[in-house]
C-alpha cells in the first residue's frame, strides 16, 4: 500500500516485447504473403478478363465474319460489296444491316445499262437474274433473248468456245447492273431433267457459276431454284467460291402461297403469291414487318411499282429495331441500335443509307432524325446519315415536303451514294444512359447482337460473364485465408512468448 520509495521498473506489456528469431520471421512472411496474394488476385483478374475480351471478339457461330474481322482474311479476300450473314441479317463488309429491294429477271431475259439505271432511279439497289442449268450442270443459254414491258435491252453474246453459252449472257447482265452500282444476285434455274438429275446436276452446275462469278463485285450469292439439295452443295460452291452465299427455296412464314430463299437463319422474298396490287401490298407490308428483302418476279409496271417502289433503309449501320412505311401518309419510319449486327465496332466512315424514290416524292422530303446527323444533300436520291456520338439509338423520319420548300429528288448515282463520309465514333453513353438505351431495344434486337441467351454472337456471356467477379472472389479469398492463417499462428506464438516472459520473472 505504501512505497518503499525505491523506483519499480515498469511491467512491460507483452506487446512492446520485440521477437525475435522464429517468430520475427513470421511477421516478416506476413507481410511476404500478402504482397504475393494480392499480386496473383489481380493477375488472375487481369488473365479473366483478357478471356472475356478474346471471347467477345470472336464472331457469331454460324456467321460470316464482318467488320473488323474481315481484316484477318488474307490477300484474294472477299471482293467489294460482299454480301455475308450475322444471324438472322444479312451485312455488308463493314457490319452493315442490308435490305435489298428489286426485280428479278427470269432466265433469258438480256439487261442493259438503261434498264439498269432505270431501276436505281425507282429506289432499287439489287437484282436477281436467272440462268439455265442443263441435266449435266452446263448452261446453254438462249438462242435469243426474250423481252417485256420491264426487260429489254441489246441480243444475248455466245461463247468464242461454244461452252456455256449461258454464262456469258449471264455475263452480259451481270456487268450492267453493276455498273449501276446494284448488287446482283444469280438465280440457277435447272430445267426438269436437271431437277430430276439431282444434287449431282446441282453441284456440278454451282461449281461452274461459283467459278466464273466468284471475283463480281456486289455479288449477294447463288439461289438455286430447286427443292432443297443436300447439305454438300454448300461444299459445291465453297470448293471454287470461299466468300459467297448459297440460297435455297422455302415457304414463307407469313403467306404459305409465298417462297423465299434462306441462308440458315437470313430470308429474302422470292415468289410472290399474285401481281395484284392488293397482294403486292399484303406482301411488301408483310416483308417490312418481319424485316426481309426481297427480289419481285413480276413484271414491272406503272401498277406494279406504284406498289413495290417505296422508301426503304438500304443498308442500317447498326440492328434494325423496325422500320415502317405509310403509302396513305408517304411516311418511313426507322429505329436501330448503332451496334454492328456481327459484333465488334463500326470503323469509319460506316453511314446509314435510306433510299429514296422520286415517284414517292416528286416535290422533295423532310427528314427527323434523332440520334444521328443527315450529312447528304438536300434531296439526295440516297439518304445518309451518321450515328451521334454517345448516341445508344437512332430514330430516324422521312415524309413528304410541302411543295416548293425543299428540291426535287435526283435519281442515285453510280458508285458509292455516300461519298466522302467520315462517321462519328460511337463511344458507349455514360452511366445509366447505356443501360437503359439498351433495356428499351426490342428481344429482335437483343437476338441480332447475339446477347439473347448468352448464345454468342459477338459478345460474351453465360459462362463467361460471371468468370472474371468468381476469379476476384477467389484470389481475395486466398489473401485472406492466408492472412488470418499467419494471424493466428503468430498470436499463438506471441502467448508463448508472454508466458516465457512472465515465467523468467517469477523465477529468477
Amino acid at each position: 500500500m505504501y512505497s518503499s520509495g525505491a523506483p519499480r521498473a515498469p511491467r512491460p506489456r507483452w506487446n512492446e516485447h520485440r521477437p525475435t528469431g522464429r517468430f520475427a520471421a513470421g511477421r516478416r512472411g506476413l507481410g511476404r504473403l500478402i504482397t504475393t496474394g494480392v499480386t496473383v488476385a489481380v493477375t488472375t483478374v487481369a488473365a479473366t478478363a483478357g478471356v472475356v475480351s478474346a471471347l467477345g471478339a470472336q464472331p457469331a457461330r454460324g456467321a460470316e465474319p464482318t467488320g473488323l474481322a474481315l481484316t484477318a482474311i488474307a490477300a484474294g479476300g472477299p471482293p467489294a460489296g460482299t454480301v455475308l450473314r450475322a444471324g438472322r441479317f444479312i451485312v455488308d463488309l463493314e457490319g452493315r444491316v442490308l435490305f435489298l429491294h428489286g426485280p428479278s429477271v427470269p432466265p433469258g431475259a438480256v439487261v442493259d445499262t438503261a434498264t439498269a439505271g432505270q431501276w436505281a432511279a425507282e429506289g432499287f439497289n439489287a437484282v436477281s437474274i436467272g440462268v439455265r442449268m442443263d441435266t449435266d450442270g452446263t448452261f446453254a443459254g438462249s438462242s435469243s433473248s426474250s423481252s417485256s414491258s420491264s426487260h429489254a435491252g441489246m441480243p444475248a453474246r455466245a461463247a468464242a468456245d461454244g461452252s456455256d453459252p449461258g454464262l456469258e449472257q449471264l455475263a452480259t447482265a451481270v456487268d450492267a447492273v453493276v455498273g449501276r452500282g446494284l448488287r446482283v444476285m444469280i438465280q440457277i434455274v435447272p430445267t426438269a431433267a436437271a431437277v430430276r438429275a439431282g444434287d449431282e446436276a446441282f453441284a456440278a452446275g454451282l461449281r461452274r457459276v461459283a467459278g466464273r462469278f466468284h471475283d463480281v463485285a456486289g455479288l449477294v450469292g447463288f439461289e438455286l431454284v430447286a427443292p432443297a439439295g443436300s447439305p454438300a452443295l454448300n461444299g459445291a460452291v465453297r470448293d471454287t467460291d470461299a466468300h459467297h452465299l448459297l440460297w435455297r427455296q422455302s415457304i414463307a412464314p407469313f403467306d404459305a402461297a409465298a417462297s423465299v430463299v434462306t441462308n440458315d437463319e437470313a430470308a429474302l422474298l422470292v415468289g410472290w403469291a399474285a401481281g395484284d396490287p392488293a397482294t403486292v401490298l399484303r406482301l411488301v407490308s408483310a416483308a417490312d414487318a418481319t424485316q426481309l428483302g426481297w427480289f419481285f418476279d413480276r413484271p414491272l409496271n406503272d401498277t406494279t411499282l406504284g406498289a413495290v417502289a417505296r422508301p426503304y433503309p438500304a443498308a442500317v449501320a447498326g440492328v434494325p429495331v423496325g422500320f415502317t412505311y405509310s403509302p396513305s401518309g408517304r411516311l418511313l419510319t426507322l429505329s436501330y441500335v448503332p451496334v454492328p449486327a456481327g459484333g465488334g465496332a463500326f470503323s469509319g466512315g460506316a453511314a446509314t443509307q435510306i433510299r429514296v424514290p422520286t415517284r414517292v416524292y416528286p416535290d422533295g422530303y423532310v427528314v427527323r432524325a434523332n440520334g444521328a446527323t443527315v450529312v447528304s444533300a438536300p434531296g439526295a436520291g440516297v439518304l445518309c446519315l451518321v450515328t451521334d456520338a454517345r448516341a445508344a439509338r437512332v430514330d430516324v423520319r422521312v415524309e413528304p415536303a410541302a411543295a416548293g420548300r425543299e428540291p426535287p429528288v435526283a435519281a442515285p448515282v453510280a458508285g458509292d451514294p455516300c461519298p466522302g463520309v467520315t462517321a462519328r465514333p460511337t463511344a458507349p453513353p455514360a452511366g445509366g444512359q447505356a443501360v437503359d438505351g439498351a433495356m428499351r431495344t426490342d428481344r429482335a434486337a437483343s437476338r441480332a447482337t447475339g446477347q439473347a441467351g448468352g448464345t454468342g454472337g459477338g459478345q460474351p456471356g453465360g459462362m463467361a460473364l460471371w468468370a472474371l467477379p468468381l476469379a476476384g472472389a477467389v484470389g481475395m479469398a486466398s489473401v485472406l485465408g492466408g492472412l488470418r492463417w499467419r494471424m493466428r499462428r503468430g498470436r499463438g506464438r506471441g502467448r508463448g512468448g508472454r508466458a516465457a516472459v512472465a515465467g523468467s520473472r517469477r523465477f529468477p
